[in-house]
């Protein structure tokens, strides 16, 4: 029996060694999560790739329809704002952000506010599934083939929501899953 207790106590002692470990880790972690949130923050200054910013230009480009058909996205075409979302089929944080975008458009937008997808996924690497989900949402999806257009290349990450005035001038932009406070001001963008 005293053998059974020692053992007992010995599968205790680990197991609180163990809890204490894994708290270390989760407060370690949590450090370098907010780090890392900051130096994001800065990412500009650091050199990081140029993205879209309010104020800056937006000059047409050209796009690729389902059909196959090409198109060019302009502004200043009577309406009053676009709101350009920009995902992949293939890419984890836009599956987690489509149906917060389809929700948002259950809803028609207001009337001058136009809405359209772009799709990044290579279409010149499979033209004849270009854009599997364009028949998913309530607005156009386009795509593009390679090189990416100039506009684009501000995007460093997806999913992307940019509203963009009449003028081709970007209002606002989000990258990455959004959250709360984004929702918000992307729903006040489509209302009007």
């Amino acid at each position: 029996m005293a053998g059974e207790r020692g053992r007992f106590d010995s599968f205790t002692a680990f197991l609180v060694v163990a809890c204490l470990a894994l708290a270390g880790l989760v407060i370690a972690l949590t450090i370098q999560n907010r780090s890392l949130k900051e130096q994001l923050a800065h990412a500009p200054a650091m050199g990081a790739p140029p993205q879209f910013k309010a104020g800056d230009q937006v000059s047409p480009f050209e796009v690729v329809a389902d059909s196959g058909e090409k198109s060019t996205i302009g502004f200043g075409q009577g309406e009053a704002k676009t709101v350009l979302l920009v995902f992949s089929a293939h890419c984890p944080a836009c599956n987690e952000t489509l149906p917060i975008w389809s929700r948002m458009l259950a809803t028609p937008p207001a009337q001058g506010v136009r809405v359209i997808g772009v799709q990044t996924d290579r279409l010149d690497e499979n033209p004849a599934a270009p854009l599997q989900l364009a028949a998913s949402f309530p607005f156009p999806v386009y795509g593009y083939k390679r090189p990416k257009p100039d506009p684009l290349s501000k995007v460093p990450f997806i999913p992307a929501a940019i509203v963009i005035d009449a003028q081709g001038v970007v209002v606002d932009a989000w990258f990455g899953i959004p959250e709360k406070d984004v929702e918000q001001a992307l729903e006040k963008a489509l209302r009007g």
